[in-house]
């Protein structure tokens, strides 16, 4: 997956406001619905979901190195300080998921710049990683 095609645009989301469903059904009660994402976020997370760098066990790795699977500022930070692939590909694996769980989730990282700083790490520290030969 060419993570680095996706840098422009996440960084491009951050600070923008990204739209929601609203229904106001005839009773009166407005109802937000679900955030209105746009192509290039929706092919990231599919892509992604399908690539080498998605770990589907990403609670377990987190755990292991004392990190509560949580999608918040301290422990993506946490996360970014310790500087390791398979950390920075769980975290980005969480935020992917967490969205399922708790709609926003990609909405937050996209306009905190969290999933622009993750993903330009991650993408950064693959292409340092010795190619293997086909």
């Amino acid at each position: 997956m060419d993570l680095n095609a996706y840098l422009p645009y996440f960084k491009s989301m951050i600070d923008r406001k990204i739209g929601w469903t609203i229904s106001n059904p005839e009773d009166g009660i407005v109802r937000v619905g679900y955030p209105l994402y746009d192509k290039p976020m929706l092919e990231f997370t599919r892509k992604f979901r399908a690539s080498a760098e998605y770990d589907p066990h990403y609670r377990k790795t987190l755990k292991a190195n004392r990190i509560k699977p949580r999608v918040d500022e301290a422990t993506i930070a946490q996360v970014l300080k310790l500087d390791d692939v398979s950390l920075i590909g769980a975290m980005i694996s969480l935020i992917v998921d967490w969205e399922e769980v708790e709609e926003g989730t990609w909405a937050q990282a996209l306009q905190s710049g969290e999933l622009y700083r993750l993903t330009k790490r991650l993408a950064e520290l693959t292409s340092q990683r010795p190619q293997l030969e086909k």
